[in-house]
């Protein structure tokens, strides 16, 4: 932008910041002051606050000499006070008209390409051709030989053929022995071969532990006849004790088991002989045990009482093997007091 000329810059509103020199003074021959109070040089108040403002102006376009005020030797005066706003001057006329156009400039790079558009639609297939079909052109030439295929699954062993004819000895030495061919497969099982001779018999094992006792398997009767119209008896069967009654010596008799009731508990479970004795209006019934023990009961038989109701009593000592009677006089002829001992 251009300085504004004297026109411009006194229709804008300036106001002094800086000193501007005036006349302090009246009277006396002051080279430094002009008659009217301004600077000899002449300049009007807005020249000199363009000076200040935006740089010297021309001084001889005042009056000056050479561009120099001849008063340029006198000392500057004190800072006056800032005077009033200046009204606003009128709008300066407008500026310049439009300058020439410029010379055109390099073109520019070219741009970058842009994307791809999408595919169109395809279009409607048009009608059949009509023109007639073409000769057949020639044969191409034979194109290069295809890959090996590969090799198929071997074929199942052919049969055995038959047995060439034997041909004559050969002249050559025995050759070399051949290699093992392989194991033929395992032939049907033989028959089953003789019997084996026993083995030795093999040691005894040691013996078991002794198993509970069983109930006894030994069977007994004994039989009293007090008189020819009753008999009493007395029968042991598996182990269990029977004690009976017939109203003659020979008749049925009626039996009890005197194991249980009254008298169980102490029944030996192993009793293998029994025996009948009667005394007045008392009887009694003894068993002998397996291992020799001897146990007996009471009943009271008076009369038509025929009652068992005692408890069995183990009687003591019992006999023990090697006890020998006592010895009496024996004659040669095997009699014992006159009378023989022994079965004839």
């Amino acid at each position: 932008m251009g300085v504004a000329g004297p026109a411009l810059a006194a229709g804008q509103t300036v106001q002094a910041s800086g000193p501007v020199s005036a006349a302090t003074q009246a009277g006396g021959g002051d080279d430094c002051k002009s008659e009217d109070g301004r600077p000899p040089h002449d300049k009007p108040l807005h020249a000199q606050l363009l000076d200040k403002f935006l740089g010297g102006g021309d001084d001889k376009v005042w009056g000056g000499d050479d561009g120099k005020d001849k008063h340029d030797k006198c000392p500057a005066g004190a800072t006056g006070p800032t005077g009033p706003t200046g009204p606003t001057g009128p709008t300066g006329p407008a500026g310049g008209g439009t300058g020439t156009t410029g010379p055109t400039g390099p073109a520019g790079a070219t741009g970058a390409t842009g994307p791809a558009g999408a595919t169109g639609a395809t279009g409607v297939t048009g009608p059949p051709g009509t023109g007639g079909t073409g000769s057949v052109g020639p044969t191409g030439p034979t194109g290069p030989a295809g890959a090996t295929g590969a090799t198929g699954p071997q074929g199942d062993t052919g049969a055995t053929g038959a047995t060439g004819v034997t041909g004559p000895p050969g002249t050559g030495g025995t050759g070399s022995v051949g290699p093992t061919g392989p194991t033929g497969p395992t032939g049907p099982q033989g028959e089953t071969g003789a019997t084996g001779a026993t083995g030795a018999t093999g040691a005894t094992g040691a013996t078991g532990a002794t198993g509970a006792t069983g109930p006894s398997q030994c069977i007994d009767i004994d039989s009293y006849a007090p008189n020819n119209t009753e008999s009493e008896s007395a029968a042991l069967v598996g182990g269990v004790a029977y004690a009976g009654r017939s109203n003659s010596t020979g008749g049925p008799i009626v039996w009890q088991d005197i194991t249980d009731g009254d008298n169980q508990g102490d029944f030996p479970d192993n009793a293998c002989g029994i025996s009948f004795i009667d005394q007045g209006n008392d009887s009694f019934i003894k068993v002998l045990t397996t291992d020799g023990r001897v146990f007996q009961t009471h009943g009271d038989t008076n009369g038509q009482n025929f009652i068992w109701e005692d408890p069995w009593v183990e009687l003591t000592p019992p006999p023990t093997p090697g006890t020998l009677r006592a010895a009496k006089a024996h004659k040669p002829n095997g009699t014992l007091g006159g009378q023989k001992n022994r079965r004839p």
